[in-house]
């Protein structure tokens, strides 16, 4: 009988399931495994935004089991927010990875998810294990701090991040965008080698985030969180589950509050926004804007998903989303089976060719207002249907349908 083939999945960012919103990585894991690959997640000891370090001594790792799944978490230095540390605990979680490396059994592929410019140390790992090396980019970094408005292209740090950029690409034998637009990125960038760049177009892939929909049926149905607002059939709900931060311009959603009637928006999340759009909807009396959990159990999302009318993505205006989205609480929406809203017209939006919602970028708090409104009273059988389409659309993205691409580039 042949061997297992052994997968490493290396995310510094990467948690164990009683943390974990992004799930790419472990669904990965879970369904590798169920087609007979042994897969090790390699991850940091901290569990980000949560000022939790799961190694409260000196070690420099300690291997853990969460049901089926086998992390080696790395002892790296806390943090809070974006400031010095956390660059400091990036470089650590990477450079200690390949000083622990031989001490687990050599792997057959590495599959790394992007962190430019602190992971690019891996390929070396990959190159003495002679791994198959793929790296999976799900954040076009540092594009988006230039779509977004924070640096100029034209920034010298900017332009070496790019570079380092591109030479980690190059050293990929497979190359993973979570970004439907993510090879027109490389083209534009002209790193291709018919533009006389260095990537070959070939080993350039696509494969998104998305949703496991035999776990959120069943978390739906057996996690439910008791909430007097979720309970309340009486009032059509507007949910907004994710990060309340500079980028995710929440107070957008809070103007378009203002001018509706009849509807709950519910809040879940954190971010350094939170405390200051809390007090600004006490100050301005704004009482159909209720801020819940800082933070919710992923397996109870399905549940609170179910209660809504309408689902938003938020962010703020600008170029973000230029070639496509990849956010995974979208697939979340979607699964709910019911519209999104999102103030964002991004490429290759699944919202708009799907005809799953509204998505666009609106002029003002009135034209916000308007397309969550138009969703909150659309004649009951368009909205069944839109709520069909949202489920079906769903299916494209399940995590067992993504897994079967990845083992493909093995």
């Amino acid at each position: 009988m042949a061997e297992k083939k052994t997968v490493w999945l290396v995310n510094q960012y990467a948690m164990p399931p009683q943390y974990e919103s992004r799930l790419r990585t472990i669904k990965f894991a879970q369904y590798l495994q169920t087609k007979g690959y042994e897969v090790t997640i390699f991850a940091s000891s901290i569990m980000h935004n949560m000022d939790i370090d799961l190694i409260e001594g000196d070690e420099p790792y300690i291997e853990c089991d969460y049901d089926d799944l086998h992390f080696v978490h790395i002892k790296a230095k806390n943090y809070h927010n974006n400031g010095v540390n956390r660059i400091i605990s990036s470089f650590q979680f990477h450079w200690r990875m390949v000083k622990l490396a031989q001490k687990f059994k050599k792997p057959d592929v590495i599959v790394q998810t992007a962190l430019i410019p602190f992971g690019n140390v891996i390929s070396r790992l990959a190159k003495k294990t002679r791994a198959k090396y793929i790296v999976e980019v799900l954040d076009l970094w540092p594009n988006s701090l230039v779509e977004l408005g924070v640096a100029k292209a034209s920034n010298p740090v900017i332009k070496y991040l790019y570079h380092l950029e591109y030479k980690q690409y190059q050293h990929a034998d497979e190359l993973v965008f979570s970004q439907e637009g993510g090879p027109d990125y490389l083209s534009d960038r002209k790193w291709y080698k018919e533009q006389g760049g260095k990537l070959n177009r070939e080993h350039v892939n696509y494969i998104n985030n998305g949703v496991d929909l035999h776990d959120f049926d069943a978390f739906k149905s057996e996690h439910i969180l008791e909430d007097e607002d979720l309970r309340n059939d009486s009032i059509k709900k507007v949910i907004y589950i994710g990060s309340i931060r500079f980028a995710n311009n929440v107070g957008s959603l809070i103007d378009a509050a203002k001018r509706l009637e009849n509807v709950k928006i519910l809040i879940y999340g954190n971010g350094d926004d939170r405390p200051m759009l809390e007090k600004r909807c006490k100050d301005e009396g704004i009482s159909n804007v209720v801020f819940k959990q800082n933070w919710i159990d992923p397996k109870y999302v399905p549940y609170v998903l179910s209660k809504s009318y309408v689902n938003v993505l938020n962010y703020m205006p600008g170029q973000f989303g230029t070639y496509g989205g990849s956010q995974s609480k979208m697939f979340q929406y979607m699964a709910s089976g019911h519209p999104i809203c999102c103030n964002l017209e991004m490429m290759y939006c699944p919202i708009q060719k799907n005809i799953i919602g509204i998505a666009k970028v609106f002029s003002d708090a009135d034209e916000y207002a308007g397309a969550i409104r138009r969703l909150l009273t659309m004649p009951k059988d368009e909205y069944e249907a839109m709520c069909q389409r949202a489920r079906k659309t769903a299916e494209a993205f399940d995590y067992q349908a993504l897994t079967n691409k990845l083992v493909e580039l093995f």
